[in-house]
C-alpha cells in the first residue's frame, strides 16, 4: 500500500511547504537586490555558468529572446552583471556576475547557509542519505515537470 492510499500526504505537504518557503526566500532576496524573482533566477543562472550567453539563457529558461535581452540589460544597468565581448565572435557577448554582486549575495545568504550547515551537521549518515535521496528525486521530478509544461505550452502556441 502506498503512502497516498494510507491517506498520508506528508510528502506532498512537505514538498508544497518547501516550494513556498524557497520561493518566498528568493522573493525576499530579489527585493533586497532591487530585482523581481525572474531577474534574480536569471542572475543565479549567470552565477552558476560564468560566460553564459544570452542565447543559452533563452534555452535554459524558456523565456523569449526579447525577455532575456531586457533582463540582461536591467541586470547590467544595476551593476549585477558584466557583459564581455566574445573573443572569437565580436558580435556576441558572455555574461558574468559582477564582483560586488557576489559580495552582496555572500552577505545575504551567510545566515541561512550557517543554519543549514548546523542542520546537516546534526544528522547521522542514514538521515543525510534519506534527505539527499528525497531532494535529488524532487529536483529530477521538478526538472521533468518543467520540461513537460514547457513542451505543452510551446505546442499549444504552435497551434495558434
Amino acid at each position: 500500500m502506498t503512502a497516498r492510499e494510507n491517506g498520508d500526504d506528508d510528502g506532498r505537504a512537505m514538498g508544497q511547504e518547501l516550494s513556498l518557503r524557497v520561493i518566498l526566500f528568493h522573493e525576499a532576496v530579489a527585493a533586497h537586490l532591487g530585482l523581481n524573482a525572474t531577474e534574480h533566477k536569471v542572475l543565479s543562472l549567470i552565477a552558476r555558468e560564468p560566460g553564459i550567453s544570452p542565447g543559452q539563457l533563452v534555452d535554459r529558461t524558456g523565456l523569449s529572446n526579447p525577455a532575456i535581452t531586457k533582463i540582461v540589460h536591467r541586470l547590467a544597468e544595476l551593476g549585477h552583471v558584466d557583459r564581455r565581448r566574445d573573443g572569437s565572435d565580436g558580435r556576441r557577448y558572455a555574461l558574468h556576475v559582477a564582483e560586488g554582486h557576489r559580495r552582496d549575495l555572500a552577505r545575504l545568504f551567510a545566515p541561512m547557509a550557517e543554519a543549514m550547515n548546523g542542520l546537516v551537521d546534526g544528522m547521522d549518515d542514514v538521515e543525510r542519505a534519506a534527505v539527499t535521496r528525497w531532494l535529488t528525486g524532487t529536483i529530477e521530478i521538478l526538472r521533468r515537470s518543467t520540461a513537460e509544461l514547457t513542451r505543452e505550452r510551446e505546442s499549444a502556441a504552435g497551434r495558434e
